[in-house]
């Protein structure tokens, strides 16, 4: 079986705390290390690969695989053992031929599937397991891990669309941040000397604020790439996830991309709803599995509002419209659904309008971040040219 790295934290017999990296197969074979070296261990977490922690779409990826491929096999009439045997033979990687074969003797000693795939490291989200509890216990399995692999594949889409998006204006802040940085280390200092050298007395003040701000740019860049950097690196090696949670509600504020956030949460919200109950879980079970998919403080919120009402006996509908985060035109439907007993389908219609919304603001915001950075980029351009060319203007009058 191949090996993860995992990060560990232990105190050895003097009580000092250690720290390390270790690779091993698995979390029960590094705390057996850990103790046989006379460590205590205080926790112990595997570490993703990398394309997993910089792209964490690709965990998704692989259980959309997962779930597709199965759920062929076993629409085709071929039976699960068999299917995950198959699965196991065909696959490149010795680690994931490894786990399909351990969740095919799990399966095959009578455990369902849903608890099998729960103890392989790692495991899919609560989600998928609930999807696929509902597809067992009602005998439609390979439909449910159809459907499964389709929400993968449609967050993955908009993972996609909303990176692609970001790319293009990221790239033009990269190309501003580098063009400050070389005028401010070859350009500037450059005609800074050579009005020193022709002996101008005094330069003028856009031309001195130009000149003292170049001598800082670099130090002030540097500590900011090293902010950002150290920020990354507690994201990444956190114990909790309270770090990303607090980036994401931040880019969730700023004024551009903050509502497209608020609309990829909408869409994730009524998505995830719609296909649990489609599934046959119940409301209030939905809505726990459901929150368990968000970030967003404010959703997380209104979700454990709506659970406290859902079991109280009330309908969603007035504490969405009441909340000022739902929009009230989408409360209003999921009022008539609830009425009407077809809340499964109403989600589903007002996922297809939220997408429709994501969508919109996507294209928008391409339209005009891209444009908008152009303007900055050729406007900072302009008055530092501007700044370095006043000079000559005053020394070639001096000259004639």
């Amino acid at each position: 079986m191949s090996k993860q790295h995992f990060l560990w934290k232990a105190v050895d017999i003097n009580g000092k705390v250690r720290r390390g990296i270790w690779a091993d197969t698995g979390l029960y074979e590094v705390q057996r290390r850990l103790r046989k070296a006379g460590y205590f261990p205080v926790w112990i977490r595997s570490i993703a690969p990398i394309e997993n922690a910089l792209f964490p779409a690709g965990r998704n990826f692989k259980w959309s695989s997962f779930a597709r491929r199965l759920a062929t096999l076993l629409e085709a009439g071929i039976p699960i053992l068999q299917a995950l045997e198959m699965m196991s033979s065909n696959e490149r990687s010795s680690f994931d031929q490894d786990q399909l074969m351990i969740l095919k003797n799990q399966v095959e000693s009578g455990t369902d599937l849903s608890e099998a795939l729960a103890h392989l490291n790692p495991s899919p989200n609560s989600f998928i397991l609930s999807m696929i509890k509902a597809g067992e216990y009602t005998g439609n399995l390979g439909k449910v891990l159809s459907e499964i692999a389709d929400e993968l594949d449609l967050e993955l889409e908009y993972q996609r669309k909303i990176r692609a998006t970001l790319a293009y204006p990221a790239l033009l802040f990269t190309a501003i941040i580098l063009v400050l940085y070389a005028l401010s280390v070859w350009i500037l200092p450059m005609y800074e000397k050579l009005f020193l050298s022709v002996g101008v007395s005094e330069l003028p003040f856009l031309t001195r604020v130009i000149f003292a701000g170049s001598q800082k740019l670099p130090l002030l860049l540097g500590g900011c790439l090293s902010l950002v950097s150290v920020s990354l690196l507690v994201v990444k090696f956190s114990s909790s996830n309270q770090w990303r949670i607090h980036l994401e509600n931040l880019l969730g504020r700023a004024p551009l991309i903050g509502k497209v956030y608020h609309l990829r949460d909408l869409v994730q919200f009524s998505r995830m709803l719609s296909r649990l109950l489609t599934a046959g879980i119940p409301l209030l079970e939905a809505l726990r599995l459901t929150a368990g998919t968000l970030r967003s403080p404010k959703m997380l919120a209104l979700i454990s509002n709506l659970i406290l009402n859902v079991r109280q006996g009330k309908r969603m509908a007035p504490m969405l419209s009441a909340s000022g985060i739902f929009p009230k035109e989408g409360a209003e439907m999921i009022g008539i659904a609830e009425e009407a007993g077809q809340l499964d389908l109403m989600m589903h219609y007002v996922t297809k309008i939220f997408r429709r919304d994501l969508e919109e603001q996507l294209e928008g915001l391409m339209r005009m971040i891209g444009p908008l950075l152009t303007i900055i980029l050729a406007g900072l351009i302009g008055i530092i040219a501007g700044g370095v060319m006043l000079p000559i203007f005053d020394l070639s009058s001096q000259l004639q």
